[in-house]
């Protein structure tokens, strides 16, 4: 196991998958979910390398396990703007609702992409 930071090791696996090293690029995804099962980026990451292999099917699940993470974390994010007072569903003085509104719906997309199903 890399003892690479957790941005390093993602960035390392998105270059992979650009370059197509596919394979790759999933087992360095799997590197840092192991580590972070909360991440993301990873879980996106590791959808889209799945995807570009072929395997739909797991893309899909990469996929929906992201956006469960994603709308969680956006529900947590609005939960805490209401209760400092602000808009809740879209804190204009805050950009973390915008990047988990954005996540939500990309992961929706891609979930379609693929032939998943999104709740």
């Amino acid at each position: 196991m890399s003892t690479l930071p957790s941005a390093e090791k993602i960035g390392r696996a998105w270059r992979m998958h650009r370059d197509g090293d596919n394979l790759g690029a999933i087992r360095a995804f799997e590197e840092v979910i192991a580590a972070s099962p909360d991440s993301v980026d990873a879980l996106y990451g590791k959808g889209l390398a799945q995807k570009a292999n072929g395997d739909l099917a797991a893309a899909a699940s990469s996929f929906q396990q992201a956006l469960t993470i994603a709308e969680s974390a956006l529900t947590a994010v609005q939960t805490t703007s209401q209760a400092e007072g602000q808009h809740g569903a879209n804190d204009l003085e805050s950009n973390f609702d915008d990047r988990y509104m954005m996540l939500t719906r990309m992961l929706k997309q891609r979930i379609d992409d693929v032939g998943g199903l999104s709740a």
